[in-house]
């Protein structure tokens, strides 16, 4: 008997108990013995679920589950990072596995957690923490044994991606769109993590740590999000024959790295103009592999619980290495020499604004107060420099996709 501990009991840690009963006949004959879910942490032991659980299954206690010398693995899904931490450490201090899909505490604690994990021989999980149900972690870390990784790039969050695919098929306005997306759940009450691009610059860097060898840290990662995009930008990149996508990608680049997460104008028809809907996408670019494409569900409850539930197979079977993926290599970062030519349109132009010719290669629309331009091909970091003067004008920056 191979006995669980669930943290968290939300639409995911539902998904994983659901999967567990369905399968339970399957997963006995494939792995040789049974996995019972034996105490789920809940903020509230009455609460009407969807799910039926066993009364005698919940607790309100933490330590009920991590203090428990029953317990062979913990199932981590509670989205907090600081009591995440604790749980996940004290965990691994007693000598149980862990398993996560919450890219916060990954993100916040990689290389700790990562190194903790090995040095008291428990597998340490997180499949589902990137791109949700779409598995690329464990592919990635079987191929950086062998092949040299020059760059990852992907669409990393459903709820992003939804909303820039209704904007450009239907032309609804951005605060439309994050309403509908809202009442569908594919996004928060408050979206700030996932439409300001928190949420993809925290895959971005679990990613690229693993991809390049090096610690690409939260705060070496350029981080930009969609919020700023209006109906009249999805609608003036459609007559380029572009679409607008959220893109995380981190490169090596001469000297080191660069690492990035930003709107991108990507060519209809090119690979990332396919990724639709509250979908996920995932290039790597290895030496010997060449392109690697992975695509699927980033979210939902029973793609995202399927990625959890193979860990939990993967500890069981033991066919991951316990020892950490991490490596050592030190690499500079080198972000302030990212560029490229950018789509800019800048609201409430006057007279008095002074955007240098030598900027601009195409005006694509001068109309009703709004400006908007392709750039010339120019650093991204002097482009900021510049648009700093105008603080007070709202402005859309997207990059353009060879």
């Amino acid at each position: 008997m191979v006995s669980i501990g669930l943290l968290g009991f939300g639409t995911v840690g539902q998904g994983i108990y659901r999967i567990l009963q369905d399968k339970s006949e399957e997963l006995r004959a494939l792995l040789g013995t049974e996995i019972e879910i034996k105490s789920i942490l809940v903020r509230d032991l009455y609460k009407e679920r969807k799910t039926e659980v066993p009364l005698s299954k919940l607790t309100l206690n933490p330590e009920d589950i991590v203090g428990d010398d029953d317990i062979d693995i913990i199932i981590e899904v509670t989205g907090d990072v600081d009591l995440s931490y604790r749980y996940i450490s004290q965990a691994f201090e007693r000598g149980k596995h862990v398993v996560t899909v919450n890219k916060a505490v990954v993100s916040a604690y990689f290389e700790e957690l990562s190194h903790l994990a090995e040095e008291n021989d428990v597998f340490f999980l997180y499949e589902a923490s990137v791109a949700g149900g779409v598995p690329v972690l464990k592919p990635l870390k079987d191929h950086i044994r062998t092949n040299n990784i020059s760059k990852v790039q992907g669409i990393l969050n459903g709820t992003c991606n939804y909303i820039l695919t209704r904007m450009t098929e239907e032309g609804l306005a951005y605060e439309d769109v994050l309403r509908e997306a809202q009442n569908l759940g594919y996004a928060e009450a408050n979206p700030s993590s996932d439409v300001e691009g928190t949420d993809t610059m925290r895959k971005l860097r679990i990613l690229s740590t693993l991809a390049l060898g090096a610690s690409v840290t939260e705060d070496d990662i350029i981080c930009d999000g969609i919020d700023s995009i209006s109906d009249l930008d999805i609608s003036l990149l459609r007559e380029m024959g572009r679409k607008a996508k959220l893109i995380a990608e981190a490169r090596l680049v001469e000297g080191g790295y660069q690492a990035i997460v930003q709107p991108k104008a990507v060519p209809v028809g090119s690979y990332f103009s396919w990724v639709n809907g509250a979908d996920n996408s995932v290039s790597i670019v290895g030496k010997y592999s060449g392109v690697l494409g992975f695509q699927g569900p980033g979210a939902g409850m029973y793609p995202t619980a399927n990625a959890i539930l193979t860990d939990v197979i993967d500890c069981i079977l033991q066919t991951q290495k316990k020892t950490s993926p991490l490596r050592g290599r030190r690499l500079e970062n080198r972000n302030e020499d990212i560029r490229g030519n950018y789509y800019l349109r800048i609201s409430d132009c006057d007279e008095s604004m002074k955007i240098p010719k030598e900027y601009i290669k195409e005006i694509i629309h001068d109309k009703g107060g709004d400006f908007a331009f392709i750039t010339e091909e120019m650093k991204l970091h002097d482009l900021l420099y510049k648009l700093a003067e105008y603080e007070d004008k709202p402005f859309s920056l997207i990059a353009m996709e060879d």
